[in-house]
């Protein structure tokens, strides 16, 4: 009897993977399919590709890449999050004549506060969904915005669209296994949230009078970039740097983040490459993240060696 033919998304896994696992997939592919129906099968499809995807880029849950990239998310989504609200919210308010092109872009925007609201609500299913709908909604908003606010429209909200694309792949590559439903995630996510979607917000929504000439001033508002990439660093150190103390190679990382704030603070370095002149206070934070980083993984590392050395006296004293 002959094998049945292996399923088109089988070719996307690695040849090994493919040789040993392409049958048994195939016919969980056809079973779903024929049993459920062509909307499940077609979400079966997406969810082989995806794991296909992180096999052949080390980001699936039994490599250190992949582990990472899941620890990484309570920490970027919120951030996403905060800025879409942020965005959003000064899109229905009437411009200030100093006020960039606010393109219509509420497609690349609403998505996101979909993801954060069911990563708290621990329905991560539903949250990786509501993340392909931020992806599509920014990649569509590219050409809508050229149409709706032309050229410099385009230019001035380019970066910001293809920051949350990112964003947003980065959500579909994580490990599904790994989800950040777990109490301390979610705890995460809403501090990160609170902390920077307010002063974002309040800020971006403040009124200040700026020299628009000679004697003369005119209302503007800070640029909400401007504030994201102020506040984030603030609001991330701490919680970066636990992070990165649970990983494996946490010192590893803690290392890098340290020489490459050192080699940034040089006057001949990069800080001129950091947008609206932040790069002194993302060095500076950068360096104490990977301190903190150290000490927590130094900490970590000592209280469990200490449980180790005393959990078998303790058992012996709770057994007298």
């Amino acid at each position: 009897m002959s094998m049945p033919r292996p399923h088109w998304t089988t070719r996307a896994y690695p040849a090994a993977y493919r040789r040993e696992y392409a049958a048994e997939i195939s016919d969980l592919i056809l079973r779903v399919t024929a049993e459920e129906g062509r909307r499940a099968g077609a979400l079966e499809q997406a969810a082989v590709l995806g794991h296909a995807l992180r096999l052949r880029t080390g980001l699936d849950s039994a490599r250190p890449g992949g582990r990472l990239l899941a620890r990484l998310l309570p920490l970027v989504i919120p951030i996403a999050a905060t800025l879409s609200l942020t965005l959003l919210v000064l899109w229905r308010v009437p411009p200030l004549p100093w006020d960039g092109e606010r393109a219509y872009t509420p497609l690349a925007y609403v998505p996101w506060l979909a993801v954060l609201g069911c990563a708290l609500a621990g329905r991560w299913p539903a949250a990786r969904i509501a993340a392909g709908a931020a992806l599509l909604g920014a990649v569509v908003s590219f050409p809508l915005v050229r149409w709706t606010d032309g050229a410099e429209g385009l230019a001035e909200n380019r970066s910001t669209l293809a920051g949350l694309a990112l964003v947003a792949v980065l959500v579909l590559l994580a490990p599904p296994d790994l989800p950040p439903t777990t109490s301390s995630a979610r705890r995460t996510m809403a501090l990160i949230a609170l902390a920077l979607g307010v002063p974002l917000l309040v800020g971006s929504l403040t009124v200040f009078q700026a020299d628009s000439g000679p004697a003369t001033t005119t209302d503007a508002r800070p640029d909400p970039l401007r504030l994201l990439f102020f506040f984030t660093p603030l609001v991330l150190v701490v919680p970066a740097a636990l992070a990165m103390a649970r990983a494996r190679f946490g010192p590893l990382l803690a290392a890098l983040l340290m020489t490459a704030s050192v080699l940034a603070l040089v006057p001949v370095g990069w800080l001129q490459q950091v947008p609206y002149a932040g790069g002194g206070l993302l060095a500076r934070l950068t360096f104490l993240t990977g301190t903190l980083t150290l000490t927590a993984y130094a900490t970590r590392t000592v209280r469990n060696r200490r449980r180790g050395l005393n959990g078998p006296a303790d058992e012996a004293v709770r057994a007298r």
